[in-house]
Formats: structure tokens, C-alpha cells, sequence
């Protein structure tokens, strides 16, 4: 490999690694739980054969049971 290839990949890399370490995120659980409730939604609206996304989102709620 050349000289310039081997800068060329190192810089890359740098890039690459930076990108990775700054994605990094965690779940919390109530984000979890909204993920897990609009999946939920969708499965539910698929089988009554409604749209989805549903068309208006405004009418979109989530319920947080307690």
C-alpha cells in the first residue's frame, strides 16, 4: 500500500471511530416502553386493516399504563 493510501485509510478510520463513539446512546425505560406501545399500534391497526402511519398523527396517542 502507498504511502497516501495508508493516511487516506487511518484518516478514514479516525472518521469511522468518532462517528461510533459520539451514536452511542442509551434506552431509557420510558423510551423503551413508547417503542414497545407504537409497536403494539401498528401491529393492531395492521390486523384491523387500517392504515399506518396513520394519516393523521395528531390523533396519535400514546397511553402510559400506570
Amino acid at each position: 500500500m502507498k504511502e497516501a493510501q495508508k493516511k487516506v485509510r487511518a484518516y478514514l478510520g479516525e472518521i469511522g471511530r468518532r462517528g461510533g463513539i459520539t451514536s452511542r446512546r442509551e434506552l431509557t425505560k420510558s423510551h423503551a416502553r413508547q417503542m414497545v406501545a407504537i409497536r403494539e399500534m401498528k401491529r393492531a391497526a395492521i390486523k384491523a386493516g387500517k392504515p399506518w402511519p396513520p394519516r393523521n398523527r395528531k390523533l396519535l396517542t400514546l397511553s402510559n399504563p400506570v
